[in-house]
């Protein structure tokens, strides 16, 4: 026993240190003008679990100097937190959340409930149903001004995999956002991708990086380290800090969200009756494949996924190339980043 725990903290110190490592090489690399950084607020926002509340972090970034009318809030998936949105390492490249400062949008970066900085209830408490009705509560606080103090007349929701799915049931149900973003997250996913996750998938209580803070619930699971560059990025190219990182900042999630069968019910996306950007990867092991997700081009991308959608006034489709499951997270980020951008502009603009 004393053998393993020690094994698990040299690990975790390993890591510690070639973050750290990037991190310093990084601010030794660093342009002599910085962009202004946004004016940034965490919080938490009670939410419903079960016959009461739960607490749900989450961080409120405004451009500085100025006060937007729109909000972009962004749901994270599974075993990542809301650092998949607002990445810590080399954030002017890699943290969407940032970007979108810069681009004049304020944005809201959550954890959801069993993740980072939120409540983490028993696994039994929350399903892709429940979640969604957290985030609505989310979305009405920020309409009234409970989070920040000035509310917003616009709110998008972006989503990246299974946070795609509790924004999709979100938008669906409850009618009160303005547009959505749906990333990595289809309706025909392969099902080698989830069963590649299914043997990298290990107990967080004994994990380097997520021990402990789940109780040794048995329905939370996380991914062994190293295995996240294959079951997620098709050992497509990669920064290397960017793989530290993810490893670093990983998480747990409930392993019985991924089978919801809500995550490819097309009534969800058919009731959904606003502006739509749906972006994958080319490569992305979860979705793309041969009687898949058609993962050969944009336009066929869009082809294929565009009947789902038949409520929403207007569907745009990106097909990222050279792409895996993160799209926030590849070295081509900033093509994703930029159609992303486009798009908000033209169907809300930040006000």
């Amino acid at each position: 026993m004393k053998k393993r725990t020690v094994s698990a903290l040299q690990r975790v110190a390993a890591l510690s240190a070639a973050v750290t490592l990037l991190s310093i090489g990084v601010a030794g690399s660093a342009p002599a003008s910085e962009p202004t950084a946004p004016n940034c607020q965490a919080t938490t926002v009670d939410v419903p679990l079960g016959s009461g509340t739960g607490q749900m972090w989450g961080e409120l970034c405004r451009p500085a100097g100025t006060s937007p009318s729109t909000v972009v809030t962004m749901v994270h998936g599974a075993t990542y937190n809301h650092n998949y949105w607002d990445f810590p390492y080399k954030p002017d490249t890699y943290s969407f959340s940032r970007m979108l400062n810069r681009a004049g949008y304020a944005t809201f970066v959550v954890d959801r409930l069993g993740a980072g900085k939120s409540t983490v209830p028993p696994s039994s408490e929350l399903n892709l149903t429940v979640e969604a009705g957290q985030m609505h509560k989310v979305v009405q606080d920020l309409r009234a001004g409970r989070i920040g103090g000035t509310g917003f007349s616009k709110v998008v929701m972006g989503g990246y995999s299974l946070g795609s799915a509790v924004s999709e049931i979100e938008a669906s149900t409850f009618h009160d956002v303005d547009a959505l973003l749906v990333t990595a997250l289809g309706h025909y996913n392969n099902p080698a991708g989830t069963q590649a996750i299914i043997e990298n998938g290990q107990d967080p209580n004994t994990d380097p990086v997520t021990g402990g803070r789940h109780q040794y619930d048995a329905g939370y699971a996380t991914t062994k380290p190293g295995s996240r560059k294959t079951i997620f990025y098709a050992d497509q190219p990669m920064d290397a800090g960017v793989l530290a990182t993810d490893e670093l900042t990983k998480d747990a999630n409930v392993f019985g969200e991924a089978g919801d069968p809500l995550i490819l019910d097309p009534s969800v996306s058919k009731a959904i009756n606003v502006p739509v950007m749906f972006a994958l990867g080319d490569h992305d092991p979860l979705m793309c494949g041969a009687g898949y997700e058609d993962c050969t081009s944009t336009a066929a991308l869009r082809a294929q996924e565009a009947p789902f959608w038949s409520s929403a006034p207007s569907f745009d489709a990106l097909l990222l190339p050279h792409s895996g499951h993160g799209l926030n997270l590849v070295p081509n980020t900033g093509v994703y980043q930029a159609a992303a951008r486009s798009w908000l502009d033209r169907v809300v603009g930040h006000g």
